[in-house]
């Protein structure tokens, strides 16, 4: 298979895709950026500011590149690995005293 081959397959009820894609690093400054390139490109970061982080994406290809050793940056990135206790998120403020849009939510689904 080459980067860019599509294949379907049968996977329970419906279909299922089989792609082959391309996957390397680079390393752009202090941040480390993974690469895929195939019928859809796309680039994850371990830069937790950036659009392009994505923790366990980002995560799970380092380990694929390292697998394959393919993976030239030493301990670099392993930082991803680290599990957050509670997810991250950024309180939407009302108007006015009182929670958070955030806390409301969080509050409702407690419900369930």
């Amino acid at each position: 298979m080459s980067p860019g081959d599509i294949r379907t397959f049968k996977h329970g009820d419906g279909k299922a895709v089989v792609a082959g894609v391309g996957l390397w690093a680079e390393k752009h400054g202090e941040w480390i950026e993974i690469h895929l390139t195939g019928p859809c490109r796309t680039t994850v970061t371990n830069n937790p500011d950036s659009v392009r982080y994505h923790q366990t994406l980002f995560r799970d290809l380092r380990m694929t590149l390292i697998r394959e050793r393919c993976w030239s940056f030493g301990d670099e990135g392993a930082e991803v690995e680290k599990v957050e206790s509670k997810p991250r998120y950024d309180p939407i403020k009302l108007r006015g005293e009182g929670p958070s849009a955030s806390e409301i939510v969080m509050r409702d689904r407690e419900r369930f």
